[in-house]
């Protein structure tokens, strides 16, 4: 497998811009990456690269909140990802290319609404308020596997821990610091065991090492302007737009692999 140095610089560029939302908006890093990534090189591909970008953009983010990180509260999730990662690697192996781009693009559709709905919180807090409802461990287990089934599959992991975080701190179970300490750790340990495991499998291939290497200075360059931007916009308003981009984004998507399945 040769290097395309044009692929591979506009890989970097994509990277970029996923970091700037993350650091703006908050998340979106994988939405934003594996939304645009597919549609100029393979999805298989894309996936791989993002992975190890993944690691690293979580490992940052969680490194500033480690204070708060409690293992009782990661491990929970971490059991159903256990199960869940090798069942969506094993879904990953059997997608062809516009198998693949269409699964990302209802994963999208669906990571949009998650969002969307989890921005209007406070109907949340007072179901849970009314209903007195406390989450067992069975819930973030859930979590995790559905998780860990989605990562493995299309690596956008988000919408069931995005789900059960959101609820978890709307409930007053974690904090918002909590959350992003538990996020981070969670999503950084399913991208780690995710590029383990396609490793092992033997889906990881040297050329793609290098365009990885060269993409990830712009996970810190993403990072620092989007808090950059942060301090001058208004968030609430980016991160609608966001939403609404990643949406016709997905759309792309579907209508350009839908024909071919």
């Amino acid at each position: 497998m040769a290097i395309d140095w044009l692929i591979s610089g506009l890989t970097a560029l994509v990277i970029l811009v996923a970091s700037v939302v993350h650091g703006i908006a908050g998340f979106g890093f994988a939405q934003v990456s594996m939304g645009l990534l597919p549609l100029f090189r393979s999805p298989t591909s894309a996936s791989i690269i993002f992975t190890v970008a993944a690691v690293v953009s979580n490992g940052r983010v969680w490194w500033s909140v480690r204070d708060a990180f409690d293992w009782r509260k990661w491990i929970v999730p971490m059991a159903g990802l256990v199960v869940g990662m090798p069942l969506g690697i094993y879904v990953f192996q059997q997608f062809n290319r516009a198998q693949m781009r269409a699964a990302i693009g209802v994963v999208l559709v669906i990571a949009v609404i998650v969002v969307g709905a989890m921005r209007q919180i406070d109907a949340v807090t007072d179901w849970i308020d009314r209903k007195g409802y406390r989450p067992g461990r069975l819930t973030g287990a859930t979590a995790g596997l559905f998780a860990g089934i989605l990562g493995g599959a299309v690596a956008v992991p988000g919408p069931p821990m995005i789900v059960y975080g959101a609820f978890m701190a709307a409930g007053g179970f974690w904090s918002d610091k909590e959350m992003k300490a538990v996020f981070t750790a969670f999503f950084g340990t399913l991208m780690l065991y995710r590029f383990g495991s396609l490793t092992y499998t033997g889906s990881v291939e040297m050329p793609l090492l290098i365009e990885t290497a060269i993409a990830l200075p712009m996970v810190f360059l993403g990072a620092w302007i989007g808090v950059w931007i942060f301090d001058n916009i208004s968030e609430r308003l980016f991160g609608w737009l966001v939403l609404v981009l990643l949406t016709v984004n997905a759309f792309v998507l579907l209508s350009t692999s839908l024909p071919k399945l």
